[in-house]
């Protein structure tokens, strides 16, 4: 090579240096601030780039692609690698593990244009295996922009020398292997990638379908245990048999047999309702209803015997009314008739005197209270009737318009709404509450919700649109104060 081919050759790869640096000064890397809900992915379709460009360029963990709020990223210009593409549109065949995503990637295109080039709806993101899926273009080769500059200036510089245009197309030559080797190396490493992701998310998917086998398999074991032990109702050593008559509910039994309803559930196999004639198992009682009525009656003897023997001394009152008045008649034949009309006065007298302690005694002996266990066990008569805004009667209730029915059956008038049935009586503490008491939710004098206390942690009430009257527990809804109904 001669000297002037060598000075030819010197000024090419100067100019070409030229170019370069005025190209790297015009293709200049962009930045982007990250704001909310920014990912690397909507940054790739945004600047059309690769996801694998970010971020190598800013350092991302590749597998995380997590980006922070507020960071600023370096997006590389498409100037930094020109995409050759095939101007005829390709079809590629959609194999194991593709997604549209995938393919848009890989073929240098967004989801959005392989969703129109195929005429897929908007929003679609499944395609199947075997499917024809037409793409912008084909695989990406990379040729650097070196290789650019180079073959610009060579072939300025071939206008001015053959020797010069010479040197300059064995450049190229090498320029463009280099290029090439480089195309293929980059492919190889996407190839790795994507069969490394593939790996990842098949090992995801197949842990994932692992978990639920577990839970899935935890759970049909723990129903099976509950239904074995709902099938198996426990039979205490002492216990009584109890047949359920009109009106029984299992609070109502409970209370009878001075024990609880999750016993009476755990001693019998129930079902939604309580029937008229069915059996129940009492597990260890503390109370024996029939002993109860025994002694009830037996008070009740010694209260009519007093009623008996009041009404036969205002009887026998009224009998010596009348004989004074007899008395009175005779002697009016006699005396004066002053004198007659002052008897007959007295004996009317006297016998009004016996008309009104009849009458007092018989209001002494009406009783002035109600059983809380029969108000308790009417207001369950109503369980699955409808919540209704505004309802007061059986055909629908609201919270309060079901507690006024109630207690109005029994002569208690607690007012229309929850404003006016705190105000019912005398305010408690939820912990001293008993049975019968209302119970409230929300601050006294503006309260919201009303329902009956049962006893433990139950009561009833109709609780909100959709729902039916029904027993509830307070455990997870505990009420604010109780009122107790004077």
């Amino acid at each position: 090579m001669n000297n002037t081919t060598k000075k030819i050759l010197f000024g090419t790869v100067g100019a070409a240096g030229l170019f370069l640096a005025s190209s790297a000064s015009v293709n200049a890397d962009t930045t982007h601030h990250v704001v909310k809900n920014d990912t690397v992915w909507d940054l790739s379709q945004k600047y059309g780039v690769s996801i694998q460009s970010i971020e190598q360029l800013n350092k991302i963990n590749t597998d995380t692609h997590l980006i922070r709020e507020g960071q600023t990223l370096t997006i590389p210009t498409t100037g930094k690698t020109a995409a050759k593409t095939a101007t005829k549109t390709s079809q590629v065949t959609v194999k194991a593990g593709d997604t549209l995503w995938a393919l848009a990637q890989k073929y240098g295109t967004t989801v959005e244009k392989l969703r129109q080039l195929n005429g897929l709806a908007s929003d679609a993101y499944l395609i199947h295996v075997g499917d024809v899926i037409k793409v912008d273009g084909q695989v990406t080769t990379t040729t650097t922009t070196n290789a650019q500059a180079t073959s610009t200036v060579s072939s300025e510089a071939s206008q001015t020398s053959q020797a010069a245009a010479t040197a300059s197309s064995e450049a190229s030559q090498t320029s463009q292997a280099a290029a090439t080797a480089s195309s293929e190396a980059s492919q190889t490493s996407q190839a790795t990638a994507t069969a490394s992701s593939e790996a990842n998310q098949t090992s995801q998917a197949a842990a994932t379908a692992s978990s639920e086998a577990n839970q899935t398999s935890q759970a049909a074991a723990t129903a099976s245990s509950e239904a074995s032990q709902a099938a198996t109702p426990y039979v205490a050593a002492n216990h009584v048999t109890y047949t359920v008559q009109a009106g029984d509910s299992l609070y109502t039994i409970a209370q009878k047999y001075g024990v609880t309803v999750d016993s009476l559930r755990q001693a019998n196999t129930l079902g939604a309702t309580l029937q008229v004639g069915q059996s129940l198992t009492v597990n260890d009682p503390t109370k024996n209803p029939q002993a109860s009525v025994a002694a009830s009656q037996a008070e009740q003897t010694p209260a009519q015997t007093t009623t008996t023997s009041q009404a036969t001394q205002a009887t026998q009152t009224t009998q010596a009314a009348t004989t004074t008045n007899q008395v009175a008649q005779t002697t009016s034949q006699t005396t004066s008739q002053p004198a007659a009309q002052t008897q007959t006065s007295q004996a009317s007298q006297t016998t009004q005197t016996s008309q009104q302690t009849q009458a007092s005694q018989a209001q002494v002996a009406t009783p002035s209270s109600y059983s809380v266990s029969a108000l308790l066990s009417y207001a369950q008569t109503f369980t699955g009737v409808p919540y209704v805004l505004g309802g007061t009667t059986p055909a629908g209730f609201d919270c309060s318009g079901f507690t006024q029915y109630v207690f109005n059956h029994f002569g208690k008038n607690i007012g229309r709404t929850t404003y006016q049935q705190q105000y019912a009586g005398t305010k408690l503490a939820v912990s001293s509450a008993q049975p019968g008491d209302l119970l409230f939710w929300g601050a006294y004098g503006s309260a919201y919700h009303v329902g009956i206390y049962l006893g433990g942690s139950s009561y009833i009430a109709a609780p909100e649109p959709g729902e039916s009257v029904s027993v509830k527990s307070f455990t997870y809804y505990q009420p604010s104060f109780a009122v107790h109904v004077n």
